[in-house]
């Protein structure tokens, strides 16, 4: 199975959102994405973005806390925050902007993907909530991209 391949049998699972041309994949599902990521042919750049959204009304795009997965021949690590940037705690205390994997790692890949999910459950999103009261009741979902040399 290649990722796009795993993208879209993620996409068409219930318990999902579909809104305009997006489709915003529940963090069950997401659980589930992570879970089959060993089955699929070859290591891939992709980008997971998560959403606060409420059904039937706001959507919003939580970019500082995506998580970028790039594949590269070089050994497999995570890459920090800028230690000066001026993100939340919540941020830089628990999650990690990238990480790169390394061609054959398919191990640190699928745990890597595993641990940012962990970690955004542990999320409670205070500073945009108190800021976007109306998401007060929000959940989180997800898009993922893949890279153009996947596609």
């Amino acid at each position: 199975m290649t990722i796009k391949d795993l993208i879209d049998r993620i996409e068409n699972l219930q318990g999902n959102l579909v809104r305009g041309n997006g489709v915003y994949i529940s963090s069950s599902n997401m659980n589930h994405f992570a879970n089959l990521l060993g089955e699929i042919d070859g290591r891939h750049g992709i980008l997971l973005t998560p959403y606060l959204i409420i059904d039937k009304g706001a959507l919003y795009e939580l970019h500082y806390y995506e998580f970028d997965i790039e594949v590269r021949n070089e050994q497999s690590h995570f890459n920090d925050y800028n230690p000066r940037n001026s993100l939340p705690k919540e941020i830089t205390e628990n999650l990690r902007p990238q990480v790169i994997v390394a061609v054959g790692d398919t191990d640190f890949y699928q745990k890597a993907v595993m641990w940012y999910l962990k970690n955004m459950q542990k999320m409670t999103f205070n500073e945009t909530k108190t800021y976007y009261p109306e998401l007060q009741y929000a959940q989180v979902f997800y898009q993922v991209f893949m890279d153009s040399d996947s596609q």
